[in-house]
């Protein structure tokens, strides 16, 4: 029984010193938040600012015990700057460690575990220089929405001190992973979202977070549609998208056919006036002591220089029918190109349904043309 007693009186003196621990924190929270107040007013760009901006204007977005002062100090002066002359007292009391021991008595005990005396700091929260790195190679790689915005646009312009002065450098760099979370250089904060999931700077917000760019084949509301301000975000909101893309892919046939049948009207009308010009080529035979008249030659230059204005005035409208059917038709393709799948029906379906609509009147307006008729007769649907 004597032997045991050495560990009995440690285990004893252990818990005594983990209650004492508990009723008296390590850091005082008034004495936390003034240094916050501090730090975060000489460069409120730091995660660390991030962090305690969100917990005190949009609660919930940071679980607990996140936005506990003593956690939101310890995310700038154990995370990121801990250095900075305001971090001392975190410094001084949080890094100090209780060692519990345990294993075999006497004065030579065994191993140890150390104990945190403050609340821990969000686990692989990035550094300032990190997001601002991260940020930078980001944009520097593909000019993606997010990268225009002032504190992406600062650190592209090398101005580091000003952007963890007044950017949101956790905000910028969240944003822009929640894009495209598959990018190299977002390792951190996908780190961070693994350890805390909870955290408003991973979960995806439809009504606010720009579209993730998914470049297979999905379902869903959120994307962008041609304009970076083009995003539904509620189901009725993408059924106008839908019907949107859908009549604008039938009049994008309507307009072909237009154009087809334009085609075979002037194929017609010029093939009736080279017709009526061989008609009065012929030269009638003049009345009795009459002399033969003969055209003169500016009657000849007068027709040809007609003729060149008509052929220039066709090729101006056939300039113009043609970059907008292009423009028009590339169109249609980036829509079908964000993979969205009811989008891409619409652009199918819309198309499939406008050459049903407008072919037979095409097919019409060429027969005329070729059979050299004046007017279509032909039914034109049905």
């Amino acid at each position: 029984m004597l032997s045991n007693k050495p560990l009995f009186l440690a285990a004893a003196a252990s818990l005594i010193t983990t209650a004492v621990t508990a009723q008296q924190p390590a850091l005082a929270d008034a004495t936390a938040t003034s240094a916050i107040a501090n730090l975060c007013g000489q460069m409120s760009g730091m995660p660390g600012c991030s962090i305690n901006t969100a917990c005190n204007t949009m609660p919930g977005t940071i679980p607990d015990p996140f936005c506990k002062p003593v956690s939101v100090l310890g995310d700038i002066c154990a995370m990121d700057m801990p250095t900075m002359s305001a971090c001392s007292g975190y410094n001084a009391a949080c890094n100090t460690t209780t060692t519990t021991t345990s294993g075999g008595g006497g004065s030579g005990g065994g191993g140890g575990s150390a104990m945190s005396m403050c609340a821990a700091p969000i686990t692989s929260l990035p550094t300032s220089k990190i997001a601002t790195q991260r940020i930078r190679s980001i944009c520097t790689e593909m000019n993606m929405p997010g990268c225009e915005e002032t504190c992406a646009a600062k650190i592209m312009a090398g101005n580091a001190a000003s952007s963890y002065a007044e950017c949101d450098l956790l905000g910028a760099y969240a944003g822009l992973c929640k894009s495209m979370p598959g990018m190299s250089q977002c390792g951190e904060w996908m780190a961070m979202c693994a350890a805390t999931p909870a955290l408003g700077y991973c979960k995806a917000d439809a009504s606010v977070d720009p579209p993730e760019m998914k470049m297979f084949f999905h379902t869903g509301f959120t994307d962008y549609v041609l304009f970076q301000n083009w995003v539904p975000r509620t189901g009725l909101q993408y059924f106008g998208t839908w019907i949107a893309i859908f009549v604008f892919a039938i009049l994008y046939e309507g307009w072909n056919a237009a154009l087809l049948t334009a085609e075979a009207r002037l194929l017609a009308a010029t093939s009736a006036q080279n017709n009526n010009r061989k008609i009065g080529s012929f030269i009638t035979k003049p009345a009795a002591g009459k002399p033969i008249s003969t055209s003169p030659s500016t009657t000849t230059t007068t027709t040809s220089q007609s003729k060149h204005i008509a052929r220039f005035q066709r090729a101006a409208l056939r300039f113009v029918a043609k970059s907008v059917t292009v423009a028009a038709a590339y169109v249609l393709m980036l829509v079908a190109m964000t993979f969205n799948v009811g989008l891409f029906f619409a652009v199918v379906v819309g198309l499939g349904l406008g050459s049903a609509m407008f072919s037979e009147w095409s097919r019409a307006a060429v027969t005329a043309a070729v059979l050299n008729e004046t007017t279509v007769t032909e039914e034109l649907c049905c």
